[in-house]
């Protein structure tokens, strides 16, 4: 394949990755490449509660973060897992399924700070694009019924107690003031609310299967997989005019004739950027990689955090932990879709506007996870519990304000980024924590909560043993020593106008002072959505191919920067 040719050429077939390969290619006398370097999905990414299996696995790049003096004192090696998504379908295949989109302000936000066409207004067309929706409680007008990723609720059962916890759920929060909001996907706002998953007929509907299986024999359309890009080419005038490849054992060059789209993600398209010669030019200089432009490429790295450490332990007479082998799991999917079709967990979580602002823009997310203790991995509780019902309750910070940096160990292409979280770095997160914690203590001093429930917290470890309970130190240690990673990295390729030092891309995802380079996928995001990040990414594919439309097909509007 030695120097074949393609009018485009896409890279990461991930939650963006294909949703732009399949746009390109309806434009059927344009011939489109789509390279990832993982494989197939496994059998097992079929299944919702399976996601967890593949976590580690081949199907993940299995990369680490560098230690940190702010966070992870209490994990192994004070390191923090990353899992990212090396497979067709990215992280939309090993992720857990939730459809959200994040706030109307989070979109409105990145148009005032400079990104014409990003606004609410605007990008809500692409959500509703991409999806049909299958979930009764919706507000129909707010969603789209004829797109290429299905959408329904996840299907709970009663063997592991989650219609049980959801009742529960929904009597403490409207105990403590917080109401069941319908569509939270309509309109974001403090409340508690069912989130649906990408699925249809309870099995995993990740953007391989969205965008790729259904159009697999188009003949405009060629996928490569267990492909590794190791550079974008770019000649002495800054035009991209193709990638290098490392496929079956051989380095090849593939031309781009129109232009090159980095949909690798928010930690290997900055990774693939600086190897080529796009990047800070004092890191690139210390790797002795020729400098093509000076960037910002691999800062403004966000990511949504949460502190492993609080526990609900139920002891209702109503429901009591049971023994659940894997064959009754198993059966209960294959015959009902149930069960392994629920994550273990209610599908339905809290957003809490932790600042009391008048303007209602939720600040922290609370995450819910429930299962029988005897699978919960929880070996200090193991035998305490093992005769009750456990619901973790986790707050997640939405908008963080720490910021981190996404380098290179080396000039190898093979070798791992170098991942610098940043977590915690800015107190503001600490303190908004803090209170999320808080409303979570509030919530078990609900007379609800009394009446059938005991709070419990999971420990740390001899680092705050010497602090008061319950004050704003002793939860500060906690965080410190148990925050992880809510698997939502993004921001490395800032989007932003040309007056931002620290933008990377243009309002139309172009790479500055680079042609026929553009990045699409969440790495473009000037700031961290309030939720879930795979749709916001597909939503950015959707978009970014109705862009590269625009530029190509109407060439008047088309201009070389």
């Amino acid at each position: 394949m030695t120097n074949e040719e393609f009018d485009f050429i896409v890279v990461g077939a991930g939650s963006a990755g294909a949703a732009v390969a399949n746009r390109l290619s309806e434009i059927s006398t344009w011939k489109v490449l789509l390279i990832e370097a993982g494989s197939d999905p496994p059998v097992e990414s079929e299944i919702p509660a399976m996601f967890f299996t593949l976590l580690g696995s081949k199907y993940d790049w299995k990369y680490k973060v560098e230690k940190s003096e702010h966070a992870f004192r209490s994990l192994i090696d004070n390191q923090c897992l990353w899992p990212r998504g090396k497979v067709l379908g990215g992280c939309s295949t090993i992720n857990a399924n939730i459809y959200a989109r994040g706030n109307a302000k989070d979109y409105d936000n990145w148009e005032r700070l400079g990104n014409t066409g990003w606004n609410y207004e605007n990008v809500v067309k692409y959500f509703k694009k991409l999806e049909t929706a299958n979930v009764e409680s919706v507000e129909k007008e707010a969603h789209g019924y004829e797109g290429n990723v299905h959408v329904e609720n996840y299907q709970d059962g009663d063997l592991i107690g989650n219609k049980f916890n959801e009742e529960l759920l929904m009597k403490l929060y409207q105990e403590l003031g917080l109401p069941f909001v319908k569509d939270m996907n309509a309109k974001q706002k403090s409340g508690l609310t069912k989130i649906p998953g990408t699925l249809k007929n309870g099995v995993r509907w990740s953007t391989a299967k969205a965008y790729l299986a259904h159009i697999k024999d188009r003949k405009n359309l060629l996928v490569m997989n267990e492909t590794l890009v190791t550079k974008v080419l770019i000649d002495g005038n800054k035009n991209a005019y193709g990638v290098e490849v490392f496929c079956n054992n051989v380095h090849k060059k593939i031309i781009a004739k129109k232009e090159v789209i980095l949909s690798a993600g928010a930690l290997n398209s900055p990774q693939l950027l600086m190897l080529s010669g796009i990047g800070p030019q004092d890191h690139l200089k210390e790797l002795n990689i020729p400098l093509i432009n000076d960037l910002k490429v691999g800062y403004n790295l966000q990511d949504h955090i949460f502190p492993i450490h609080s526990m609900i332990k139920i002891v209702s007479k109503e429901f009591r932990a049971k023994e659940v082998s894997p064959f009754d799991l198993f059966y209960s999917y294959l015959t009902k879709k149930t069960e392994l079709g629920s994550l273990f967990v209610p599908d339905m979580m809290t957003f809490v506007d932790i600042q009391n602002k008048t303007d209602d823009y939720p600040d922290i997310q609370l995450l819910h996870l429930s299962h029988p203790v005897k699978h919960a991995g929880l070996r200090a509780y193991l035998q305490k519990n093992e005769k009750h019902h456990v619901i973790q309750i986790w707050p997640l910070l939405l908008r963080p304000k720490s910021t981190g940096r996404i380098m290179l160990n080396s000039n190898n292409p093979f070798d791992a980024p170098k991942i610098i979280t940043g977590y915690l770095t800015d107190s503001d997160d600490i303190t908004t924590l803090i209170r999320g914690i808080k409303v979570i203590h509030r919530l078990a001093n609900t007379a609800t909560f009394k009446s059938c429930c005991e709070f419990v917290e999971i420990q740390p470890l001899t680092d705050c043993n010497n602090l008061k309970p319950t004050t704003d130190e002793y939860y500060e240690c906690i965080i410190r020593n148990f925050i992880a990673t809510g698997y939502h990295p993004v921001g490395t390729c800032k989007m932003g106008p040309k007056s931002d030092k620290d933008a990377v891309i243009d309002a139309r995802l172009r790479v500055y002072e680079v042609n026929g380079l553009r990045v699409a996928d969440a790495s473009i995001m000037p700031k961290i959505v309030n939720g879930n990040t795979n749709i916001p990414a597909i939503m950015i594919g959707e978009k970014a191919a109705d862009l590269i439309k625009e530029d190509w097909l109407d060439k008047s509007r088309h201009t070389r920067k």
